[in-house]
């Protein structure tokens, strides 16, 4: 307690000169205060709010060290010092501070409550920001909120995927900020992540209509209409956020995936360059280049996006995936390899890996591994009908085909019976049932979705030549060489040699070299 009335006065002055904001003054009374009180702690308390709000936050700890060090039980010292620290990023520090004025049974627990769950935020220890804020809130639900903690519990349920919850706790922040144009846009936002873009467009709304000119709002809205499918209302967002700052990487990475929503792919790809130009590091852009590279059969400049990516991502498996199939394409089966063993290495039961390398391996060629890694992929997803099938097709090449290969090819069938390897399946059964005239339907099923093949057109060549339809059997051979049919496939024309010795001699020999 302070001993002498003229401190006292000093002090009085200098908390109403800062209530009223006149720092410097308040500085001076305080300052005042200490020479005549020198050891009250109260004084420093009050002068060290005084340096923080002037930004002069070393001095705000000296005097709160002091303060301390002459009131070792000074809760309300700890609790400032631990916001002073917050401010200075010493997250550790802060929630020490706060730890201790909970501690002393401050009677304001709320603060120092919600501030410990600041700094676990800051910290991104989220689930203990949570626990915290959890406390404030269940103590005095509007202190807390008024401080932010529902909208900082929100933010830390957003880090956590915890949408439906961080929604909740937005829509509490918003009952006391209903004019928040940042919470708005974090309720929109939580909206959209938890996959519901069409709830978040009001929010976006509601935040244009009280801030229009802010640009952040405009792409946000423009997203929430991309993910709808509205891609032009998406583009006019990202046009206006744009014409408010045409700097904004991120704006035109989003305008170039609405363009390229609407195949405008030589506008999406001027908005990438322009988002690279802005923001080298947005390296989502590559990968999605390269994806508009691909639908342009422009492989090696997708080949090279990908590898961009993967520098910075390495392990995405969409990507490596990806750059696997280019190379497999551009006849780099080794390459394609690397890219597919990778993703198994990743994600050891990711069946398509299987299958794709099964198919790098054909091309290399190792009809053992290709056919290991067929198999696998048939046992690790059986309703991918592609997988087994090729495991059966390499099987015939290494033997003829018996019963318990028929029941096999219907068993794959079945699994996805309007698949195109389904049809392959039942059209080859079908052949070593007898059944020819039907197995070539199926056959020619299999060529009508997927013209660009060269399976069904290799089994239609060799069911035409079993029934002596030379002409028609040439042409679907050729068809299979020129869509690029492994060679290692083409062993099956061995069946040729007895029922069709003339046309196996003249035709399937020449081929047959190539292996």
């Amino acid at each position: 307690m302070m001993e002498t009335e003229s401190a006292l006065e000093h002090n009085k002055r200098g908390a109403a000169h800062a209530m009223a904001g006149d720092y410097e003054l308040a500085l001076v009374e305080f300052t005042h205060a200490l020479a005549l009180e020198p050891q009250e702690p109260s004084i420093y308390h009050n002068r060290a709010l005084v340096h923080r709000s002037l930004n002069d936050h070393q001095q705000a700890l000296n005097d709160l060290d002091k303060a301390l060090q002459l009131c070792p039980n000074y809760a309300t010292a700890y609790y400032q010092r631990g916001l002073t620290y917050y401010l200075l990023k010493k997250y550790r520090k802060a929630i020490h501070d706060f730890s201790m004025a909970l501690s002393m049974k401050m009677e304001d627990v709320v603060g120092p409550t919600v501030g410990r769950g600041l700094a676990y935020m800051a910290l991104e220890e989220h689930e203990q920001a949570i626990l915290n804020l959890d406390r404030a809130i269940a103590t005095n639900p509007t202190q807390a909120g008024i401080m932010g903690a529902y909208n900082s519990r929100g933010q830390a349920h957003i880090a956590l995927k915890h949408f439906d919850r961080a929604i909740l706790d937005f829509e509490e922040a918003l009952e006391l900020a209903p004019d928040d144009v940042i919470l708005l846009n974090r309720l929109g936002a939580a909206y959209t992540d938890s996959g519901h873009p069409q709830h978040a467009v009001q929010y976006y709304t509601r935040a244009l209509a009280l801030q229009p000119d802010t640009a952040f709002t405009y792409n946000n809205r423009g997203e929430a209409y991309r993910l709808l499918k509205k891609y032009e209302e998406a583009v006019a967002d990202f046009e206006q956020a744009l014409a408010l700052d045409g700097t904004l990487a991120l704006v035109y990475y989003n305008r170039g995936l609405a363009y390229a929503s609407l195949t405008d792919y030589q506008r999406a790809l001027a908005d990438y360059q322009r988002a690279l130009e802005f923001e080298p590091t947005l390296y989502s852009v590559y990968k999605d280049r390269a994806k508009i590279y691909q639908t342009l059969k422009q492989y090696w400049d997708a080949i090279a996006d990908y590898c961009k990516f993967l520098e910075q991502v390495p392990d995405d498996i969409a990507s490596l995936l990806q750059r696997g199939l280019l190379y497999l394409s551009m006849d780099q089966a080794r390459t394609a390899v690397e890219d597919f063993s990778r993703v198994i290495e990743l994600e050891p039961e990711h069946a398509c890996a299987y299958s794709n390398r099964g198919e790098a391996y054909l091309r290399l060629p190792d009809i053992a591994k290709a056919k290991a890694d067929y198999q696998r992929g048939w046992e690790l997803d059986e309703s991918h009908a592609e997988s087994g099938w090729m495991s059966q097709w390499i099987e015939m090449c290494l033997s003829m085909p018996d019963a318990r290969m028929v029941d096999r090819l219907e068993h794959i069938a079945e699994a996805d019976p309007h698949e195109y390897a389904a049809s392959l399946c039942r059209g080859v059964a079908l052949w070593l049932r007898g059944d020819v005239e039907h197995a070539l339907t199926e056959i020619e099923q299999a060529i009508a979705l997927k013209p660009e093949q060269w399976d069904a057109y290799f089994w239609q060549g060799m069911l035409c030549a079993s029934l002596q339809r030379d002409a028609e059997a040439l042409t679907s051979f050729s068809q299979a060489l020129e869509a690029g049919i492994p060679p290692l496939l083409l062993a099956p024309l061995h069946w040729l040699k007895q029922e069709r010795p003339d046309f196996y001699s003249e035709h399937a020999v020449p081929w047959l070299k190539y292996q």
